[in-house]
């Protein structure tokens, strides 16, 4: 299969900890948090047992999408990063047709494949 944006990679950039999160913090809550770091909002959320898709947007700009995978089980967010393509100005509509090409629900539904070192670059 020939991917519209190459290749895909995941990169770990931070635990819930990190942000200052305690590990029983609700789901929700978590989210919550994560978004209020980017002074973002949630433009689409897909949920599974064992992780979270989001693409997170700037409010009131629809081609400004980041997708973002967290590993429930693991507290970790993972930046979903595509070798062609800008990466941050995804619309919804993009997002819909790479979760259906790249299959992003089963990488959401089984993350513990995904790496989990995360480099030492600080959280704003």
């Amino acid at each position: 299969m020939n991917e519209s944006r190459g290749a895909m990679s995941f990169t770990p950039l931070f635990t819930t900890d990190d942000i200052g999160l305690q590990k029983d913090a609700s789901l929700e809550h978590v989210v919550k948090v994560f978004l209020t770091v980017g002074e973002a909002i949630a433009a689409r959320w897909i949920e599974m047992p064992r992780g979270i898709l989001l693409l997170q947007t700037v409010p009131n700009q629809d081609a400004s999408g980041a997708i973002y995978l967290y590993d429930r089980d693991r507290h970790i967010f993972f930046f979903v990063d595509f070798v062609k393509g800008q990466n941050d100005t995804l619309t919804a509509a993009e997002f819909d047709q790479l979760v259906a090409e790249y299959d992003l629900v089963s990488w959401t539904a089984n993350p513990e494949i995904l790496p989990a070192t995360i480099s030492n670059v600080g959280v704003a």
